[in-house]
Parts: C-alpha cells; structure tokens; sequence
C-alpha cells in the first residue's frame, strides 16, 4: 500500500530478483519509491519481478539493471545512471549475495575470493558509490542484508559467515562515520529464510532441523525481512 513516508523516494537494491530483494523491492515500490534493482544473471527471474509489479499497478515505477556488484566500474555506472534518471537516491540496500556450500578445506582460492568480493566487497562499493550524493543532500537510508552467520558462524559456509560477519562490522563503522551527514546505516542480520538460496540442495532432514531449531517451528519468509527494510528505510526508525 501506498506511503506518504516514501513519496518521491528512489531506492536502489541489489540482488533483487529473487529472495529477500525480490521482496524487499516490491515492498519498496508497493510503499511509492521509483527502485532501481540490479541482478547478476537471472534474466526470467528480473523480469518476473517488474511483471509483478506490473501486475499490482505499478508498471513503470521499477528497474531492473544487469550487474555484478564485485565488479568496480559496473557499480559505478549503475549509480551514476540511477542518479542521471532521478537526480537523487535516497535508499540503498545492499542484499545482493551468494551461500556456496563448501567444507573449508575444499574452498578454493576463487571460491573464498568470490564470496567475499560478491557478500562484502559489493556492499562497500555500493556504499562509496552513493555516498557523495546522499552527504549533498544531507540525507540518505543505507539499509545492509546481513545475516545471523555472521555472528554465530555456520558450518560449510565459512567465507560466507566471515563476509557477513565483515558486514556487520562495516555497518557499525559506517554508521558512526556518516551519522553527522544525516544518513542512517544499519544491519539486517536474519536467521533461516525460505528463499530458493537457502533451499538448494538442502535434504528433508535438513529442513526438518532448521524448524527444530527455530523457536517459532518454522523458517522466516522473505516478506517479513522485507518489512523490517521498510521500516528502517522509513522516517519512523529515524
């Protein structure tokens, strides 16, 4: 539903074709912002997402943008032309990320490089990237998908617990840096979430114990992060 919270806003999110960003980019835009998302390589999926829009009567109001977020130059132009269509970005969530399943001592040197440079890198290329528009207009809302691996670890998802673990500690740092400059950064850090990244290649006894585990018997959705964004992102949690 429409917010007056968010009107005129333009938000930016990465990973957003599925998951957690594919909700968090219809929350926002269902909310009133223009959104921009940006996608590795899941054409079909990027394209399922401005059609839901589409569908709720929104056509129009959302992006989709190719990108690799471990690649410098390409979060630069992605900025660069968010800002050129707007003229401003007031939103920017970092969810875009990958969740290898890998015993450490069978993490190649590419894999841990892969993972860190997509689940860390990216998010700090994002945030530099943005960050001189938003201290202009002294006001800006970086929102970044973390995760509860980064503070608990979790087992064959080494360099994925270490890069959001590493995420987390950017959040706190950005934060005190940028606070002066009117701009709020914060950490969304899940447990279990039913999303197909989460899913692939897990067995029944694996699920089984994820709910087992849960003290609410189930896996969160991905709408319910979506909702802690939006409340973050929102004048409210200022």
């Amino acid at each position: 539903m429409r917010d007056p919270q968010f009107s005129g806003a333009v938000g930016l999110v990465t990973g957003g074709s599925r998951g957690i960003g594919r909700a968090v980019t219809l929350a926002l835009a269902a909310a009133g912002c223009a959104v921009t998302f940006c996608y590795h390589s899941d054409h079909a999926a990027a394209e399922a997402v401005c059609a839901a829009v589409a569908h709720i009567g929104l056509d129009g109001r959302v992006t989709a943008r190719q990108v690799d977020v471990s690649n410098r130059s390409a979060v630069d132009t992605l900025v660069a032309n968010v800002l050129a269509e707007h003229g401003r970005l007031d939103i920017l969530v970092n969810n875009a990320g990958i969740f290898p399943r890998t015993p450490v001592v069978e993490i190649s040197d590419e894999e841990w490089e892969q993972v860190l440079r997509t689940n860390l890198t990216g998010a700090f290329y994002c945030c530099r990237a943005v960050l001189p528009a938003m201290i202009a207009a002294r006001s800006g809302v970086i929102i970044n998908i973390a995760s509860i691996a980064g503070q608990r670890g979790s087992a064959y998802h080494a360099h994925y617990a270490a890069a959001k673990g590493g995420l987390i500690a950017f959040t706190r740092s950005l934060a005190r840096e940028v606070i002066g400059h009117n701009i709020r950064v914060n950490a969304v850090a899940p447990g279990r979430i039913e999303t197909d990244l989460l899913g692939a290649g897990a067995t029944e006894e694996e699920r089984l114990r994820w709910h087992a585990d849960t003290p609410i018997r189930r896996l969160g959705t991905a709408a319910e992060v979506a909702a802690a964004v939006l409340f973050l992102a929102s004048p409210a949690s200022s």
